[in-house]
């Protein structure tokens, strides 16, 4: 799993994620600083990441378009980098444990709070 995180997530949760085994950019760190929200995600799907967001309505409508890799998104805004892990860390363990690399694949997980998450598919 390949995860770009957006703008509003903390762009040290990379290395937290790298640390497990896990491949992550933040947009940032790729160019996208500023960008469009519609940038982001063609960014994405053109690289294949898992875009983790707290910007649902845009991210949202955008998935509902396209076939895609996947989207994360927190629920809750004004979230410090250690409370964005905490519900961060408890779906990539969920979806490391499916064990299947396209599990995500035209899904979008939302988390409420930590360990609280709904995954639900999106039909194209």
């Amino acid at each position: 799993m390949r995860l770009l995180l957006d703008e509003h997530i903390s762009p040290a949760l990379v290395r937290r994620l790298a640390e497990r085994g896990f491949y992550a950019q933040s947009v940032p760190h790729v160019g996208l600083a500023g960008a469009p929200d519609k940038e982001v995600w063609a960014y994405a799907l053109k690289n294949e990441f898992v875009v983790v967001t707290a910007n649902a309505r845009h991210f949202m409508t955008l998935a509902a378009n396209d076939v895609h890799p996947g989207l994360i998104i927190l629920r809750e805004n004004g979230l410090t980098r250690e409370e964005q892990w905490e519900r961060l860390e408890p779906v990539i363990r969920f979806v490391a444990a499916a064990g299947n690399r396209d599990f995500l694949l035209n899904k979008i997980i939302e988390v409420a709070a930590p360990g609280e998450f709904l995954v639900r598919e999106i039909k194209q």
